[in-house]
């Protein structure tokens, strides 16, 4: 057997180095060479026509150059990003269909992370088997375990209906949060407009929606009020209502900023190293097959923590709440439950 496994190791190493090659190769900025060979050569280029014209040119030779320029400008101005799947279809297609795809960038690649999902949980559920579990049920059952544990540890006896939303959050934004550092990929979670807020505004509508279903109208406004009990609480109402209600609306902004913000700067730095290895490289070889330096290697290590740290701390601050509009005696009750049984 230990033999058997050897061999298999032996046959399967040609096709671990090639993963691994092609691995180093996309994340060396091999598509950024590219576009630092353009850049280098527009400067060199815009250099030698202003050396040819001289000062002695007229106003209309100066816009031209100078209007060159400042398109060249405006584009490293903004953040820089890597290119996606979607990059490369954009150079097929017209320029009025591409601006387009451009802009829906965000929402495809949500969309599509989704469907995927989706897809392997469909499939998943049709293999199920109590008896003999694979190793894919096996993981997913941890990972779901994992999550519920924790989410006991906050709501209590009541974690299980909440669960399937926190669980599907937590996996779909870690899912987006990884597969912007795969090759082609794109984190949609790192647009606030199109992706985090719409996240935050779900999770809202959920909390206040719970929060209705469980305590009333009256609870629900009790509790916006500060739950007062005396009479100076009772005084204060017009001073607490306000502050709990503007603390509601601004929890799903702060969630959304948050996640927003982390892999944002994340994307930002993997592709600042990649251009910054890509032209070291060119400048050192000036050729246009030699990869980049591999400078942001180890910022995919960072970006795996940062990933996973950034969707558990927007599902547990979801889950915090909830917890919070839960009825005080609804903890209470569901353990003497759990005891009784």
């Amino acid at each position: 057997m230990i033999w058997m496994n050897m061999r298999k190791l032996q046959t399967n190493v040609p096709a671990v180095w090639l993963l691994v090659l092609g691995a180093v190769l996309f994340a060396s900025g091999v598509g950024s060479v590219a576009s630092a060979q353009h850049d280098a050569h527009d400067t060199h280029q815009a250099a030698e026509q202003h050396d040819d014209h001289g000062p002695a040119t007229d106003h209309g030779d100066d816009h031209a150059p100078g209007d060159a320029h400042g398109e060249h400008g405006d584009g490293h101005g903004s953040m820089p990003h890597l290119p996606s799947a979607l990059t490369f279809i954009e150079q097929w297609v017209p320029a009025d269909f591409a601006a387009k795809l451009d802009a829906a960038k965000d929402p495809i690649f949500s969309l599509f992370m989704a469907l995927l999902l989706a897809v392997v949980f469909i499939l998943l559920s049709r293999k199920l088997d109590a008896r003999r579990p694979g190793r894919m049920q096996m993981a997913v059952e941890m990972i779901f375990g994992g999550l519920y544990s924790l989410f006991r540890t906050i709501l209590g006896e009541d974690a299980r209906k909440y669960t399937p939303y926190l669980g599907s959050l937590f996996i779909f934004i870690l899912c987006n949060n990884l597969f912007g550092l795969i090759p082609l990929g794109h984190a949609a979670t790192s647009s606030f407009a199109n992706t985090t807020f719409a996240l935050g505004a779900l999770t809202f509508l959920y909390v206040q929606g719970t929060a209705l279903r469980l305590n009333g109208v009256g609870g629900y406004l009790f509790h916006m009020a500060g739950s007062p009990r005396s009479g100076v609480e009772w005084a204060l109402v017009w001073l607490f209502f306000p502050l709990h209600l503007v603390g509601e609306l601004i929890k799903p902004i702060s969630l959304s900023l948050r996640l927003f913000g982390n892999i944002f700067g994340e994307e930002t730095l993997v592709a600042t190293m990649v251009l910054l290895g890509a032209g070291i490289s060119y400048s050192l070889t000036g050729s246009d097959f030699v990869p980049g330096l591999p400078l942001q290697f180890p910022f995919y290590f960072l970006g795996l923590l940062s990933s996973t740290i950034q969707a558990l701390v927007f599902t547990l601050l979801s889950t915090v709440y909830i917890a919070l509009w839960l009825p005080h005696d609804h903890g209470h009750h569901g353990h003497e439950e759990a005891h009784g049984h």
